[in-house]
């Protein structure tokens, strides 16, 4: 590295570091509440790294409930809203102008009617991808472009990050606050943040649950039309679904819908073995004509009928009644998946049952924030070997089951399989 390159680094480590720094000094003098402090703190990070929003979007589902976040209406709701507007510049506009352009060449080729609406201001703005609404053929539909070298951003903001982190200071202030190692967060994540860029991979992946849910009649998966990704392979044309995001709407109204969200998720994960990596309440589309549309499609799990059985096998044990056998063959089961040294399993198992924290949540309280405690706790054990791809899928698998949870009036784990098991869900 030059020494123009080492200067630029310290200068974005130092701009990083300032802008946490500064504001818990005014939030330690009481110049501003802790809210304040949170929202500023990553409003200006935000525009410093891209990277910082998906960081904060992610650890914040793995620690909402733990760290008492649901409590706080304001900053519940700031986060709802956080990854869906991402600072953009009249560069970013510029650049996603251009392949506009190029997607209505490639309409008027094909004898088809492109039309950008909106003055191609952006409806969205994403980590790594600009949203416009447009019309095809008089349907209305959303075109999602990618920022420019975005790879190679999230690559830069990624190191820039991992610095950050793993700076003492940096640590002692974050932990103080949340109990997340947010270095193995990055370092754990990087390649599904980069896969995100891939849009082809989305395309594909879009069109497994489009085909797997085709009978469905309360289920909406937005038709994609391939051949602009295949032609352009920095954008995205899809349907746009007709009606609100699901953080949106009032917790009431959505409830009306847990029974299909229920069987999407299930029928997806045990049926046909896929799993949605990004299945939150921004991602969910309650709409118009009271069906639920699905979007995003850029983290999905294609896994084995084993890990099928084995997820489906630690969620089943929510139901049994035996506390020791519970929590017994629960950790077992989850040592098993995540930790790649088998030597270690009976050692992890004994720490685990000695905090009493965990085994409170597991037999007491069995929700998704007790596994994702779990796996936290065996991932923060030193020189502990895990198989990252494991705990990334099960992370999500809980992710996706804490929306669950939340549209049935926050039940926890075992009250929604008990209801799950005791009856046969048809939407159609």
């Amino acid at each position: 590295m030059s020494i123009f390159d080492t200067i630029i680094k310290i200068i974005k480590f130092t701009r990083l570091c300032s802008s946490i720094s500064y504001n818990i000094i005014k939030y330690k003098l009481h110049f501003i509440t802790f809210n304040d402090a949170v929202i500023t703190t990553c409003n200006s990070l935000m525009h410093k790294n891209y990277m910082f929003t998906k960081v904060i979007q992610w650890g914040m589902q793995d620690v909402h409930d733990e760290y008492n976040i649901k409590d706080n209406r304001e900053l519940q709701d700031y986060f709802k809203n956080f990854s869906s507007k991402v600072p953009y510049t009249s560069h970013d506009v510029e650049y996603s102008a251009t392949h506009l352009k190029h997607a209505v060449s490639l309409a008027m080729n094909n004898n088809d009617e492109l039309i950008i609406e909106n003055d191609h201001v952006p409806m969205n703005s994403g980590t790594v991808a600009l949203v416009f609404k447009a019309r095809l053929n008089n349907i209305p539909v959303v075109i999602k472009i990618l920022r420019k070298n975005i790879k190679n951003c999230i690559k830069e903001d990624i190191y820039d990050l991992l610095h950050f982190f793993g700076n003492f200071f940096i640590r002692k202030i974050i932990n103080c606050y949340i109990k997340i190692d947010f270095k193995n967060f990055l370092i754990n994540n990087c390649d599904i943040l980069l896969k995100q860029c891939d849009f082809n991979n989305e395309v594909a992946n879009a069109l497994i649950f489009s085909n797997n849910l085709k009978n469905k009649k309360n289920i909406v998966i937005p038709r994609v039309y391939k051949h602009f990704t295949e032609a352009l392979s920095e954008i995205i044309v899809m349907d746009y679904l007709e009606g609100q995001i699901a953080k949106n709407v009032p917790v009431e109204e959505f409830k009306n819908h847990s029974i299909t969200l229920q069987t999407f998720f299930f029928e997806s994960l045990f049926m046909y073995n896929v799993l949605h990596g990004d299945f939150h309440l921004g991602n969910i589309i309650i709409m118009n004509d009271y069906t639920v549309g699905i979007i995003d499609f850029g983290i999905v799990y294609i896994i084995t009928d084993k890990i099928s059985n084995d997820l489906f096998n630690i969620m089943f044990l929510a139901i049994v009644d035996n506390k020791k056998m519970k929590i017994n063959l629960i950790l077992k089961l989850i040592i098993k998946m995540i930790c790649t040294n088998k030597s270690e399993h009976e050692s992890v198992l004994k720490t685990l049952k000695k905090d009493k924290r965990v085994v409170e949540m597991v037999c007491i309280d069995f929700s998704t924030n007790a596994i994702i405690t779990v796996i936290n706790k065996i991932m923060s054990l030193k020189n502990m070997e895990v198989n990252t791809d494991s705990c990334n899928l099960f992370l999500s698998t809980m992710s996706g089951l804490n929306t669950i949870e939340y549209v049935n009036d926050k039940h926890n784990l075992e009250q929604l399989l008990k209801s799950y098991m005791n009856r046969s869900i048809k939407l159609d």
